[in-house]
Formats: C-alpha cells, sequence, structure tokens
C-alpha cells in the first residue's frame, strides 16, 4: 500500500498496467515487499551512503554502479518504455517521498548512482 500510493503518483495508467502485465516475467527477483530482494538494495544504498562523498568516475563508484545495474536487471530485461519512464520520474522525485516507501537507498545516493551513469557514458 505504500509503494502504491507512491507509484499512483508518479505511473501513468499505462506505466502500471504494463507493471500489472509484467509482474510475472518480474517475479520475485525485484518484489520490493520480497525480504531478500529489500536487503540487498538495503545493503547496497547502506555501502554507498558510507562511502561518500566520492567521484562518480572513480573505480570505486563505477563498482556501486555495477552492482547496481546488476539489482536492477531482472527490470530492465522487462520493462516497457511506459515503465522506464514512469520509473525514472518517480526517483527523481524521491525527494518529495522519501519516507514513505523504502527502496532501501535514499534521494543522495539515488543522485550519486545517476552522477555514476553518467560518469560512465
Amino acid at each position: 500500500e505504500k509503494w502504491k500510493a507512491v507509484t499512483d503518483r508518479y505511473m501513468s495508467a499505462e506505466a502500471l498496467a504494463d507493471f500489472e502485465a509484467k509482474r510475472a516475467e518480474l517475479g520475485e527477483a525485484f518484489d520490493a515487499t520480497h525480504a531478500e530482494m529489500g536487503a540487498k538494495w538495503k545493503d547496497l544504498g547502506s555501502r554507498i551512503k558510507a562511502a561518500l562523498p566520492m567521484d562518480p568516475a572513480s573505480d570505486a563508484a563505477q563498482a556501486f554502479l555495477a552492482e547496481w545495474k546488476a539489482l536492477l536487471e531482472p527490470f530492465t530485461r522487462v520493462a516497457t518504455p511506459a515503465m522506464m519512464e514512469g520509473s525514472h520520474q518517480m526517483y527523481e522525485n524521491m525527494d518529495k517521498w522519501e519516507g514513505q516507501a523504502d527502496p532501501g537507498f535514499d534521494h543522495e545516493v539515488f543522485q550519486f548512482i545517476q552522477a555514476a551513469g553518467t560518469a560512465a557514458k
């Protein structure tokens, strides 16, 4: 219910429908309520937070980015453009909903990962 309140604000009707249609493909590996997956995101988020500040182009930052992408892979493998856009909007606005739902990392960590991704390009 916490996640629904957040996703309903940032996801289009198309994105929400796509998430529902892709639920079986996403499976437990990308279920935000699944304890094991939640623990993996929280572990990674905590390690990144503890390492900040850090140069987004550094080897350590790029290693964190690689871990992030690996955890995100079940989503990116099946996500439609609407799902990608909705997720992007939701996390870009994380500072407005932080504390209402817990993805395992905070807005500062998300911004850092975005910067590391930009530095990787």
